[in-house]
């Protein structure tokens, strides 16, 4: 994905578009493989989208706390 840190307000909020794209697509895909996949093997899937998820909403929280800072 390359996750350069942004120079510029804008940037930042287009990261942010971006990953919120994302997360949104990552939840569905939670969904379906809950519908889809039974048993402990699909709780470890599910624990996988769950941690990007994690992952992905962790950097909106750092780029947010940057914002203040960029011209």
């Amino acid at each position: 994905m390359g996750m350069s840190s942004p120079t510029t307000k804008a940037e930042a909020r287009e990261k942010i578009a971006k990953l919120q794209g994302e997360i949104a697509r990552e939840k569905a895909s939670l969904a379906h493989h809950k519908a889809t996949f039974k048993g402990p093997n699909a709780e470890y899937g599910a624990s996988i989208i769950r941690g990007r998820i994690a992952d992905k909403k962790a950097k909106i929280a750092e780029l947010r706390a940057k914002i203040p800072s960029l011209p």
